[in-house]
């Protein structure tokens, strides 16, 4: 029973693919960013990638660490929790889903390290969808011709959320690949997007969401859309949102959404207090 890590994605998941995939839902952060990072190969030096097979050999937890990321982990077994501190030394966050957070907290205290929540994250599931867009207005898959504009919002998004750490590439490019953004539209204007990732064992996830005109309901219009059209391609669609966040929680369960579990990131104790927020996308 031990861990073992590389910095090659693809051979990641060789190995702890199946396993993954096995738990698409509890795994979404994983297979998402796993799933990009196969599509857009990167030499970042600091990625890495575990996994942990238990006594019969099985693999049964992993973790992913995207470049300019923190480690985020799968479900796993209690003893795969007591030695990740030696595995992810020189790591001070951790991503971890919500019932692990005195386990994991006590783990790295046992090891001389002192974490505590930065930030909850709420992950739900879309049920029977309820809610069609109610703005005015019409959907459409972005295109090519649509980047500069992506782009142009993109900026914006990112000048609103400042310690959010999520790429160009990752937000606009490589979705665009795929028809993963949604642009919601009054009389020919784009003023909405939304994107999603990559459909990954029967599951996809909605992300980042901008309005240009703020207050009329056209990103809300624009989540929407993007759920009808990920549905019939998923059997799990997906969405994250802050904890704290009642009105995205209101918005996405008018949608058909129900909350399934949280995921929290951990990180250092400074003078008594916990260390400065990081994005909800973790």
């Amino acid at each position: 029973m031990s861990w073992r890590t590389t910095d090659e994605v693809d051979g990641f998941l060789e190995v702890a693919g199946e396993f993954l995939r096995s738990r698409p839902v509890e795994h979404t952060a994983l297979l998402t960013e796993t799933a990009y990072l196969q599509a857009r190969s990167s030499q970042a030096v600091d990625q890495r990638y575990g996994w942990w097979r238990d006594g019969s050999g099985e693999v049964a937890g992993a973790f992913v660490q995207a470049p300019a990321h923190p480690p985020i982990l799968s479900l796993v077994p209690p003893e795969a929790i007591d030695s990740l501190p030696e595995v992810l030394a020189g790591s001070d966050r951790l991503g971890v889903d919500g019932r692990y957070v005195d386990a994991v907290v006590a783990s790295w205290a046992a090891a001389g390290t002192a974490l505590a929540p930065l930030g909850r994250i709420t992950l739900w599931r879309l049920g029977e969808r309820r809610q069609t867009a109610t703005a005015p207005g019409s959907a459409r898959t972005a295109e090519e011709a649509d980047r500069a504009l992506l782009l142009a919002w993109y900026e914006r998004l990112m000048a609103a959320n400042p310690g959010d750490p999520s790429e160009q590439a990752y937000v606009v490019d490589d979705p665009l690949s795929f028809g993963g953004i949604t642009i919601w539209e009054v009389d020919g204007e784009p003023v909405a997007m939304a994107g999603r990732s990559r459909v990954v064992a029967g599951m996809t996830r909605l992300g980042a969401v901008f309005e240009a005109v703020p207050g009329e309901g056209y990103g809300d219009a624009a989540i929407a859309a993007a759920c009808a059209s990920a549905a019939p391609l998923a059997e799990h669609v997906l969405v994250f949102v802050a904890a704290s966040d009642t009105v995205g929680a209101e918005t996405v369960r008018r949608l058909g959404f129900e909350p399934v579990l949280d995921r929290v990131m951990l990180g250092p104790v400074v003078d008594g207090r916990a260390g400065h927020r990081v994005a909800d996308s973790q």
